[in-house]
């Protein structure tokens, strides 16, 4: 039976308009719906940071300001945001708002500039959290789920690059799980979507309009290398940043690094696990890992019956854990074979009360 004529009309009316998207076997789709919805959701950050005068020549105003050098504007930084409940939550780097000493957002419908307060930052995932100051009916943007995407993924960004307001852009997923040296959680996305400077803090968005991603760094080796922090990442830190102004990290006390080789491990113990792991190269005493009696030496197979890859990998799987819960570990250790530590997680204490040891958790 034959195609009615409206049917073949609509065809081949089709690939007179996309001859190109044919040929090459591609469909164009059209993310205008999307991006109308989102962009009331993302808002322009635009920071002021003041520092003292230091010009000698101010000397007389020490005088009569009693000691205070008058404040000189010093420099203006551009990011984006995204708003991600209606009482004006902002998730943002923590790089965008870094120093500053007056924070405004724009917002793309109405155009209002608003100020907002920091409520938390963390550095380590680079993250922060903001409050706009002021209810004037925001409308937030749908979070997605990030361990969802699949490489190949079309996804959209939005942001303010170059202080170009409330920017579309489009590409995939390019890869998962990348780490790029921005700290111990590095777990990125990376997209090429086109990603520049003021686009960070900005969201990363499927297809549904979803964000899946806090967009944050770009390539310095070639374009269309972009890379976003996983929203499920985001979403825990700025529950965190929220409820306590600051991450609440489970910690083990002890200093890991990665298996280059089989060779960093005795013989037998290559042949038997393979060069896969985390050796624990130091420890503190009495701290959660030494009480259960992990020690120098061992090496880290599983967490909770997950393969740990490296050492990036492992303290995610932390990151993922509740304080006062337990984390299950396999170990090898030489002369004794496998053997299994039941961890019970404590929070990490302050900075100030830990050695400066890099890749302690």
């Amino acid at each position: 039976m034959s195609k009615p004529n409206w049917y073949v009309r609509i065809f081949i009316a089709t690939l007179a308009i996309m001859p190109n998207a044919v040929a090459h076997g591609r469909v164009l789709i059209s993310f205008a719906d999307v991006a109308e919805q989102a962009i009331p959701g993302v808002v322009n950050i635009r920071t002021t940071q003041y520092t003292p005068n230091k010009d000698p020549a101010l000397d007389l105003y020490q005088f009569f300001l009693n000691g205070r050098a008058p404040l000189n504007l010093s420099t203006h930084s551009v990011g984006s945001g995204v708003i991600i409940n209606k009482d004006g939550h902002v998730l943002t780097n923590a790089h965008v708002i870094e120093s500053a000493s007056v924070i405004e957002v724009l917002l793309a419908k109405s155009k209002q500039k608003l100020t907002a307060k920091v409520l938390g930052t963390d550095l380590k995932t680079d993250l922060a959290l903001l409050k706009i100051v002021g209810n004037v009916g925001l409308k937030p943007l749908e979070l997605g789920d990030s361990d969802s995407l699949r490489v190949g993924d079309p996804v959209i960004a939005i942001g303010n690059p170059f202080g170009y307001s409330h920017t579309v852009t489009s590409g995939i997923i390019s890869a998962k799980g990348r780490v790029i040296g921005n700290g111990p959680y590095d777990n990125f996305l990376q997209t090429d979507a086109s990603i520049h400077p003021g686009n960070s803090g900005g969201p990363l968005l499927d297809i549904n309009g979803r964000v899946i991603g806090i967009n944050t760094a770009v390539s310095e080796e070639g374009n269309g290398i972009g890379f976003a922090i996983p929203i499920n990442i985001a979403r825990q830190i700025g529950a965190d940043l929220l409820a306590f102004g600051k991450t609440k990290r489970p910690w083990l006390g002890m200093v890991g690094k990665n298996i280059l080789s089989a060779d960093e491990i005795d013989s037998p113990a290559a042949g038997v696990i393979g060069a896969y792991g985390v050796i624990v190269s130091n420890l503190i005493v009495n701290a959660p890992a030494h009480r259960a009696g992990v020690r120098i030496g061992d090496v880290v197979l599983l967490a909770d019956g997950n393969k740990i890859t490296d050492l990036n990998q492992f303290q995610r799987i932390l990151l993922g854990k509740q304080l006062r819960g337990r984390v299950r570990l396999k170990i090898y250790r030489k002369g004794k074979g496998y053997l299994f530590a039941t961890i019970p997680l404590e929070e990490t204490p302050k900075k100030e009360d830990l050695p400066q040891e890099k890749d302690l958790f």
